[in-house]
């Protein structure tokens, strides 16, 4: 992202409201500008970027999403914002997400999907992913059937097929493959599902499955337990950063993760624009947010905590945050 020259009209934006203090009196990592927006850690110039239309697309999705609901003993917020390097270079938001209950609200699934940039449409891409598992989810949970049985590969499958034809006006005639498709739309997704009542032990049945990229998920547990990883940390330990992804539309042999969520436990499931400068939940970015989600924010405000400013991470950022009744 080009760094905006220095404006005088910008240094309002740029200046904090306050930081924030610990019981002890010292500085939180964090503070609100005047303009209302979060930083954490350092801002650079992102406060003065100016947001550009993506003209190059007729309905490009907008730039901020938020939802949040309650069902059962369960709480949802989510969110996805369309990142700094995007609005600046008139580009779509690329990120998407999907929330859906079964009709007897007993189980609550989701769908977190972030388009590769190298394809211009995978904004179409992340969003069709994201219905069509999320959905798919549903449709199953509502037969009774156990959640072992569900069919990923089919899932996989299913969405592949719907992003297929989505692009089917920009491919030749005849018969495609999905690596004809994925130059032309593509994304990454991951997908879970949580029972909205608990067991008599209090547990709520949760299943995590990583159907393509580097999207993450985490249990945020009360007291001293901090983060807990239930995906990959991305480049965790690794000298090298490695970029690239394994996108969809793809055949992909899918290992999902069984586990329970417990009451002052929080499943937090992102997209890498926010995966990236939240890292193993233990730096700035992981306090900041632990500090805000310890219990459901509005859900607007949700969005605004998602949406912070830290220098150089000017990616899409989605996140989906999922509690148990205390």
């Amino acid at each position: 992202m080009t760094e905006t020259a220095d404006d005088p009209a910008d240094r309002d934006l740029l200046t904090p409201a306050g930081p924030e203090h610990d019981a002890g009196g010292g500085a939180r990592p964090w503070a609100r500008l005047e303009s209302r927006r979060w930083v954490v850690g350092d801002a650079g110039r992102q406060a003065a970027v100016r947001a550009r239309v993506p003209r190059m697309f007729r309905t490009p999705p907008p730039d901020v999403v938020a939802d949040g609901a309650e069902a059962g003993a369960l709480t949802f917020r989510a969110a996805s914002v369309r990142g700094l390097g995007h609005q600046e270079r008139g580009e779509p938001r690329q990120d998407a997400y999907a929330v859906r209950f079964t009709r007897d609200q007993r189980w609550l699934a989701g769908c977190v999907a972030d388009g590769v940039s190298a394809a211009k449409r995978s904004h179409e891409a992340a969003g069709m992913i994201c219905e069509t598992v999320a959905q798919s989810l549903v449709d199953h949970l509502m037969t009774g059937r156990p959640v072992p049985e569900f069919r990923w590969d089919a899932a996989v499958r299913a969405a592949g097929d719907a992003v297929t034809e989505l692009a089917r006006p920009f491919l030749p005639d005849g018969p495609v493959t999905y690596s004809q498709v994925r130059p032309i739309m593509s994304a990454t997704a991951l997908a879970f599902a949580v029972e909205t009542e608990p067991s008599p032990a209090g547990a709520h049945r949760a299943v995590l499955a990583n159907l393509a990229g580097d999207s993450a998920a985490f249990v945020l547990t009360g007291g001293d337990g901090g983060w807990r990883p239930l995906t990959a940390v991305k480049n965790d330990g690794a000298a090298i950063v490695d970029s690239r992804v394994r996108s969809l539309p793809a055949e992909a042999d899918v290992t999902a993760h069984e586990f329970t969520l417990l009451p002052g436990q929080v499943l937090v499931v992102m997209t890498d624009g926010l995966g990236d400068p939240f890292g193993s939940g233990a730096g700035a970015v992981g306090d900041f947010l632990r500090s805000r989600w310890v219990t459901p924010p509005d859900p607007l405000a949700f969005a605004q905590q998602v949406a912070f400013f830290r220098k150089s991470f000017t990616d899409d950022r989605t996140a989906v945050v999922v509690w148990p009744a205390r």
